[in-house]
Parts: structure tokens; sequence; C-alpha cells
């Protein structure tokens, strides 16, 4: 996974904490502590060097600095007998800043390099953000959604150079949500930002230019009967856990700079502590790697990458956490040139959002828009010959078929390629004649017969009956088995666990093998090249427990098998991708397939997203695992 380096900051004249709230890209830092008289004051650090800074007409009060931009300058507040004020210290001046309409208190949160000043003030009846011009004009900012009354209101706190805006509200009912405001030549708008493993709310702290954004998220602790604070860092549409190791009862992070550095404070038994935290990105991917595997945390959507080479795990990274709505669509090459990007879909929406992986890190993340939950992920694979992956949906109530070309994170066009009644449903996808397209398996739920839809630019361009297998044997997956460069398909008794190969060449069976038995505790995860590059292996999972193996394949023939390792059934296999790709187009990307996807879903769930029915004829003694290979 990321690793995460922390450095704990105490400032050594604290005796009852500290606190670090803001970072600059220079890397220095700006918080506050405690003494023991409980008076807070603020203070820089420059490399290992600490200064206090107390307002010099009322330090006999508390002060405490929240920011610091490049040019060195620093916000934040400072108390006497009146209340609190806003503060700017630029050089050696205290200059007050009092929104004109406050009447209980100003505190100034965030600044960015042209000077622009955000924070919250107060007045009669709840709390207000304001954004100060670097000329010290006041602009109020109030979320739509913020209530008013105590305990309500809007809290701006900090502002990056496009003059996006973060902070957080606090509704009628006293619930708290974190909001991105974009700048003022954007439209201004208020969007939401709630942690999906929020369950008491989420207050967003600080944004830096690339527009990652930092803050925490409170959870309820049932032995305690209180709420946790853990930081979290919103990154490319993807939410990650911040807990300091040393963290005991919570962790908050406050700031970023525009090199990922984070600033926060976390709690012991002994008090706060300020850190500072560097995050580097997952190790490069292992020599020896052929293929991956994705698996998905179930009760949280944390996911986790598995680089596999030679029969063994070489090595498994944490991903990033996505949350229990949006769950798993497909796997393939949305964006770039590697196979190994992800496609999730919300539950509750039908949203899709796709997450580009390269080198064991996501990249990036975008919205491909929404389809109604009428229709259902049915499978993947290149049916216009452009080099990227496209996606095929099924109306579940009518059987209509919809395509939708992808390339670069975005839907291009969308095809209707007709209707086939519901008695023939979804087997799976591969290039069952070498045309260098992606075709469409079908099998009659009622009789197993198969019908195989050759598609070319987006259409169906003929059909074909290539014979029936009884519905004992369900589908297993597809992979080139012969290595002849056609897509084949495996079939798996569901009484026996006997396995069978049916060789496809130009649109029909030509022949039939058994490769052997296996016990029908150990369920299809997949197929891929797991012992070397090119070949079509197969790797089960043990359902009690959670054990792999993989098969390999040669020839149509498993030729030897080793055991994996297990990993906890409340990690669910995603599917299993080519790593390093193969050159788009060639006669082995097609065949061996670049992406090999566990269509039944997480958990054997029997549905892609959980939204999908069920393939027909599919293995549902192996939940009902597909494969998808595409060009």
């Amino acid at each position: 996974m990321p690793v995460n380096i922390f450095t704990t900051i105490d400032d050594p004249l604290a005796t009852q904490g500290t606190d670090a709230f803001g970072i600059n890209d220079s890397g220095q830092i700006v918080g506050a502590f405690r003494t023991s008289n409980v008076f807070l004051h603020g203070f820089v650090l420059r490399g290992s060097s600490f200064t206090t800074i107390d307002d010099p007409i009322e330090n006999q009060f508390s002060t405490e600095v929240f920011d610091i931009n490049d040019a060195g300058q620093i916000v934040g507040h400072y108390r006497d007998a009146g209340g609190l004020h806003g503060v700017l210290l630029s050089g050696n001046i205290f200059v007050p800043i009092d929104d004109p309409s406050a009447t209980q208190g100003t505190t100034a949160f965030g600044i960015n390099d042209a000077g622009q000043i955000v924070g919250t003030f107060q007045d009669a009846t709840s709390s207000h953000g304001f954004l100060r011009s670097n000329g010290g004009a006041f602009n109020t900012l109030d979320h739509p959604a913020a209530g008013t009354g105590a305990g309500r209101g809007t809290f701006a706190s900090d502002i990056n150079e496009a003059g996006q805006i973060v902070g957080s509200y606090t509704d009628k009912d006293i619930r708290t949500h974190g909001f991105l405001r974009d700048a003022p030549a954007s439209g201004g708008v208020f969007t939401t930002l709630d942690d999906p493993l929020a369950t008491q709310g989420t207050l967003a702290r600080g944004i830096n230019d690339a527009g990652q954004i930092v803050g925490a998220f409170l959870t309820f602790d049932n032995p305690t009967s209180t709420s946790v604070s853990h930081g979290f860092l919103l990154s490319g549409g993807t939410y990650f856990t911040i807990d300091h190791p040393l963290a005991t009862r919570g962790t908050d992070a406050f700031g970023i700079n525009n090199l990922g550095q984070i600033v926060g404070f976390y709690r012991d038994a002994i008090g706060e502590h300020g850190f500072l935290m560097v995050t580097a990105p997952n190790p490069p991917v292992p020599a020896g790697t052929t293929a991956d595997m994705i698996l998905r945390h179930d009760a949280d959507g944390f996911y986790e990458i598995y680089d596999i080479g030679g029969n063994a795990f070489l090595a498994a990274n944490f991903l990033g956490e996505v949350g229990t709505d949006f769950q798993f669509a497909g796997l393939g090459r949305f964006f770039g040139s590697d196979t190994t990007d992800m496609l999730l879909r919300s539950a509750s929406t039908g949203a899709f959002e796709v997450y580009d992986i390269s080198s064991n890190n996501i990249t990036n993340a975008a919205a491909l828009g929404t389809v109604g939950l009428d229709f259902q992920v049915a499978g993947f694979g290149d049916f216009d010959a452009d080099g990227s992956t496209d996606m095929v949906l099924r109306n579940r109530n009518t059987g209509q078929f919809e395509l939708y070309n992808i390339r670069n994170n975005a839907i291009t066009s969308a095809s209707n390629l007709g209707t086939i009644g519901l008695n023939f449903q979804v087997a799976g996808f591969g290039d069952f004649n070498a045309d260098g397209t992606t075709d469409m398996m079908l099998r009659s739920v009622s009789t197993g017969q198969f019908e195989l839809y050759d598609i070319v630019n987006n259409q169906i361009t003929s059909a074909f009956n290539i014979g029936t297998v009884g519905l004992d044997f369900q589908v297993a997956g597809f992979a080139d088995f012969n290595q002849d460069g056609t897509t084949d398909m495996m079939l798996r008794n569901r009484n026996t666990g006997t396995f069978e190969v049916y060789n496809i060449r130009n649109n029909a069976i030509v022949s039939a093998s058994s490769p052997g038995t296996v016990g029908p505790d150990f369920q299809v995860a997949g197929f891929g090249p797991f012992h070397a590059p090119g070949a079509s292996d197969m790797i089960l999972r043990n359902k009690n427990s959670g054990q792999f193996e993989v098969y390999d394949i040669v020839k149509n023939e498993i030729t030897t098998a080793n055991s994996l390792g297990a990993v906890g059934l409340d990690w669910s296999v995603g599917g299993f991708a080519v790593d390093p790709p193969t050159a788009s187009g060639t006669i082995i990307d097609i065949s061996n397939g670049q992406l090999v996807q566990a269509m039944a879903g997480f958990g054997g769930s029997g549905a892609a997203d959980a939204l999908n029915a069920a393939p027909f004829g599919a293995d549902t003694s192996q939940q009902m695992h597909l494969t998808t290979p595409h060009a």
C-alpha cells in the first residue's frame, strides 16, 4: 500500500499538547501548543526551529495560527477580554481581522498566495464563512443547506490559488458535512463532501492547488459511547483514511501543500501531538509480474491489488477506499494502455465511475455518467477495434442490449445492439472468430443451447448456434486454452467439479476435452497468465478458507497446481487483468485477454454490481464467475 511516513511534532514548550494546522510548499508548519496554564500559543516550525507566536498586545490570552502561504504570511486568531479576533501576521506586523458583521468573534483559517483569506465569524444567530480579499473587502459564505441557531452554520477553512474553498457546515438537524465551493469564475457552486465511512459527520479542512482535500470524519465508538475522529485525504474522487499509528483516541488531518505533505494532530493517552505525513506511492510492480488481481473488502469498500507471476503472489498493495454504495463492475483499458483500470457503479443511482490504475496506484478518477438501473452490466470487450474497453448493458425487463464505447475515461457513443429474448442470457464475451473484435456468447436457460453473436463496429453481424451442453455443466469462463489465437470456453459440472474445455474457432466448437476434476469447495475465481506471459491459467478459491490455487493450463490440459495462499473471505474477488498489457490488436492480446473479469461480483451475490441479473447458465456453485477477454 502507499507508505505513509509520519513525523511527530511536539513544541518543546508544550506541556498540554501540540496541534499542527497548516503547511506551505517550503515545508514551514504552523499550529498551536498548550502550556501548563492551559493558554494556547501559536508556533511556526521552520526546519527544526520552533518560533512562538503570541499576539503582542493581548498575549496574556490565547493565540492560535492555522495557515501559512508561500510568502510566509500567517493567519489565525487571538482572544482578548472581548472575545475572538482573526489575525494576519505579515512579516512582524499583526493585522487584526474582524468581519464587519461579526458580533461574537472572528477566526481566520486559511490564506492563499494571493493574500485571500477565508474563515468564520459568528453573529447573534449562527456561524458564517467569509472570504476576505487582499484589499480587505469581506464577502459572506453560507452553504445553502446550513442551519441557523446554536451549533449551526458555515465554517470556511481553506482556499487554494484557483479560489476553491473548503470547509464544513452544520445543517438544521445539527449534522456536519464538508463542502467544496467552486471559484466564482466557475459559478461558486457548493458541493457537499461526506466521507463514506462517516457516521457522525465530515469536516473538510485544507485544499491544495491540485484540488486534493484533507479533513476529518467522525464515527461512533461503542465501547466509550463517544465520537472518534479519523483523518481523510480526498484525491481524484477517492477517500483515503488517515489514522496515525500511535493514535488511540483519534486523528485529524488539517492542512496539505502542493507536494502532498499533510499536517494534523492525533490523540493518545497523554494528549494531542502534531504530525507531518509524507505519502510515498506504492512500490513499482515487481519483476516477473504477468497478471493482477483486485480484491474488495465488502464491509467498507477498501480495494487491494495483488501482483501475480510464476504462480505466486509477488506483492499486495492497498489501492484506496471508495465506500460501499459504489460496487465493482469491471476492469479494462478505459484510459491509456494499461488494462487494470477499475469501473464501479452506484447501487443507488446507476452512476459509473472509472478509476485509472497504473503501477499499482490509483492515479485518476472520472465520472462516466448514469444509466438507469433497469440496464444492468452484461460484460466488456473491444467492440469497435479501437484498442479501448467498451461496455455492454442489458435491460433486465426486455432483453435489449446497449453498447457503450469508452475512450479516455469518457463514453464516446452508445449503440442499440438489438433485443434477444430473456430465455437466452449472457454467458460471456471473447473473440471467437479471430477478427480482432469482441463477440458475445449467450446460453438458453431452459435447454443449455449456446448462441454466438459476432459483433463488428458496434453491430451484431451474424449469429450461430454452436451446440447444446446439459445444464449440469455451467459456464466457468473464457480464455485461449489451446493457444490458437481464439477464445475457448470452460464449463464445470456443478455436481462433480469436472471441467470441460470447448475449443472454438470460426464460430464453431471444434473439439472438447476434460482437463480434470477439482472438488466443488474450490470455486472459479478467474483466468489469466499466472505462470507465464500469454498463458491461460485458472485460479480457484476455497469457499471455506479463502485459499487460492492456480492451475496451469497448456493445450487444454491442467499441467500443474500451486497454492497461492489464503486471503480472508471478507475480501472478495473483483477480477484479473494482464500486467504488463500486450500490444493492442495482436492475436495474443485478443485470445488471452487483457481482461479476465469475475462478473459475479463480490461474495457470490450473483451480479457484477449487485444490480445485474445473474447470467443464466453460469456456474452457481462457483459464484457464477465469468471471464471477459477483450482486445
